[in-house]
């Protein structure tokens, strides 16, 4: 297993941070990823979307399903592409009038003798993603706060 951690401070209630991350849409909305037959359910666990992006060059599908939804403390995210079936997890703490957000994404590669290496370089190539995600984040939510 391999784990890709990040967290920010963002100067905006619980709530609001919470929801930002609840919509499919808004959350996954980056440079080179489309989404496409997206499905929200209202408490958010069961939405669904599918993906489709670029890795190493080439063109890959996949889909994700917000799995669990604790409103407003956790939302767990299963995403599966080819060789990739990373599981994000999405935490948000109160801190200071604003909300500490926590970003991990796991993955398990179980192909023998090169699990761990393909597994660390999944980690490697989504690092600038989840960066781009936390900084999506507070440029959406931050000013809608102030």
């Amino acid at each position: 297993m391999a784990v890709l951690t990040r967290s920010t401070t963002v100067n905006a209630p619980v709530g609001a941070v919470f929801d930002y991350f609840l919509d499919v849409r808004k959350l996954w909305s980056m440079p080179d990823i489309a989404l496409a037959d997206v499905e929200v359910k209202p408490d958010g666990a069961g939405t669904t979307a599918r993906i489709w992006s670029h890795m190493l060059g080439f063109h890959i599908e996949g889909g994700l399903e917000y799995t669990e939804v604790s409103r407003p403390e956790k939302i767990v995210v299963k995403v599966n592409f080819f060789l990739e079936h990373p599981t994000w997890t999405f935490t948000f703490e109160p801190v200071d009038g604003g909300t500490l957000v926590t970003a991990q994404g796991e993955w398990h590669v179980s192909a023998p003798a090169v699990g761990g290496r393909v597994e660390k370089m999944m980690v490697k190539e989504h690092e600038p993603f989840l960066d781009n995600m936390m900084a999506n984040l507070k440029v959406a939510v931050e000013p809608k706060a102030a």
